[in-house]
């Protein structure tokens, strides 16, 4: 993308306006009363400065673009005062374009209306003074031009604007959820680890002991295993207090059934938190029997959770959230 700086933009729109006053001070020996003239170009030159340099960014402050305006509503005043005579083909009526290049700065910065305001205000007083005539050989149509020109401008800037932002945003936006997932990746890759350094020395105490477990080392084997499984079918429905929680089930005689059928698959990180904290929550006060968390694609909820016991006739617990 091209970058221009904002000093470059200032100094084209300065060199530009500045033409126009040159103008206005060669032909000071055509005004009848050049005094007023002298005044209009200060004022041009002060209004210039301000519409050019007012605050950083591209928006400038209201009360500047306030104080343009009435400079563009004035100067037309004091040059025809000057000139004390209708005159048409002239250079003398350099502030028509001068006041379109102010306007046409205040559209790109963010004041539009006020601009568009000001050039309605400045027509009629031209029409007023030269009659309709002047329309086309006063530079009126020209200053309407710049203004024209500085919209099409403002609405593409808007638009870029906000395109980069939205660029911004989605790029963010992937940031985040990829280093979610490469966070989620890491840790059940660690449990994964953990439960493996757990495994290995049971698989040589099974075939060491030729089956002959104890009944600890039977429990143990039978959670090992469990929680093998559970990295396989459980994955997004995996927490340190799922996991913790469901050890602990089990270890009270529940068996407890993970089933992640991607239903969390298109949540971030964070936002699968409250989720797996109530499934953990709810899986701590199941006291017997057998419990299924199920997180379902396609369904209207993201996690059912049943706990069952057989001589019961119906759940001690089923949710859906």
């Amino acid at each position: 993308m091209i970058r221009l700086s904002r000093l470059a933009l200032a100094a084209v729109a300065i060199l530009f306006g500045l033409y126009h006053a040159l103008l206005g001070f060669l032909f000071l020996g055509e005004y009848q009363n050049p005094a007023f003239a002298i005044v209009g170009l200060i004022a041009y030159l002060s209004a210039l400065l301000l519409a050019t340099f007012d605050k950083s960014g591209l928006k400038m402050r209201a009360v500047s673009a306030a104080i343009v305006l009435i400079v563009s509503i004035s100067l037309p005043q004091l040059i025809f005062a000057a000139l004390g005579e209708v005159r048409q083909g002239s250079y003398t009526t350099w502030h028509i374009a001068a006041i379109g290049t102010l306007l046409a700065i205040v559209t790109i910065r963010k004041f539009a209306v006020l601009a568009w305001i000001a050039l309605a205000i400045t027509s009629l007083e031209v029409i007023e003074w030269g009659g309709p005539d002047v329309i086309f050989n006063s530079g009126l149509v020209g200053a309407l031009l710049l203004v024209a020109t500085a919209q099409a401008a403002s609405w593409a800037l808007g638009s870029s604007s906000k395109s980069a932002e939205e660029f911004r945003r989605r790029a963010l936006a992937i940031d985040t959820a990829t280093a979610a997932s490469s966070a989620a990746r890491t840790e059940r890759t660690e449990r994964l680890n953990q439960t493996l350094k757990e495994v290995l020395p049971l698989l040589e105490k099974i075939s060491d002991s030729k089956g002959n477990l104890t009944k600890a080392e039977r429990l143990k084997a039978q959670l090992t295993e469990a929680e093998l499984r559970d990295q396989i079918r459980g994955r997004n429905l995996l927490s340190i207090d799922v996991v913790s929680e469901t050890r602990n089930a089990r270890m009270r005689g529940i068996e407890v059934q993970l089933l992640d059928d991607g239903g969390l698959d298109d949540l971030s990180q964070e936002d699968r938190t409250p989720y797996l904290w109530e499934v953990a929550s709810r899986l701590k006060g199941v006291k017997a029997g057998k419990v299924v968390i199920r997180a379902a694609k396609g369904d209207s909820w993201r996690v059912s959770m049943a706990a069952i016991r057989k001589e019961s006739d119906s759940p001690d617990l089923f949710i859906r959230i």
